[in-house]
């Protein structure tokens, strides 16, 4: 099918982060700010890609991930999207230093500014591949067919900014 454009979800107050041609930019030093697309993958539609913009003012690699959110309930998702990031809320990430977070195993995939992450979630094998560049990994997430995921990121440092592409 190719790789779907999503939106990010704006329904959601995000503090520290405002969207800007649906660009978000993080505004604040500190605090998980986690945002997530619209729409959620499916079978059909499970390709989906994020640029790194800018990695903001942190140093460490930890403080921007890219990954997959399970749906959460209403009276979960306005307090976790705005406190935790990604993996805290039960789903998987790997963060800018090619660290994973979350139940799942897959090897080390770094990124930075100007870099385009792409992710290919398939739901029979339970597998997921990120490519970044000429580097592709693939990990293993057990449960993933029964569990209905969103793209997602989380910010942590200022000036960080990414863009669905």
């Amino acid at each position: 099918m190719g790789l779907v454009a999503f939106q990010l979800d704006t329904s959601t107050p995000h503090p520290g982060v405002r969207i800007e041609d649906d660009m978000a930019v993080k505004d604040t030093n500190g605090g998980w700010v986690t945002l997530k697309a619209t729409k959620a993958l499916s079978p059909g539609n499970h390709q989906w890609a994020v640029k790194i913009v800018d990695q903001g003012d942190g140093t460490d690699g930890s403080g921007l991930m890219v990954g997959l959110l399970p749906i959460l309930t209403p009276a979960n998702a306005a307090t976790c999207l705005s406190s935790k990031y990604i993996s805290e809320m039960g789903g998987w990430c790997i963060s800018r230093a090619g660290q994973t977070y979350g139940n799942w195993k897959c090897s080390r995939l770094s990124f930075h500014t100007g870099a385009v992450v792409e992710l290919d979630v398939d739901f029979a094998k339970e597998c997921i591949s990120l490519s970044c560049g000429r580097e592709k990994v693939v990990g293993a997430i057990a449960g993933l067919r029964d569990v209905e995921v969103y793209p997602a990121v989380s910010l942590y440092y200022i000036n960080q900014k990414v863009i669905f592409v």
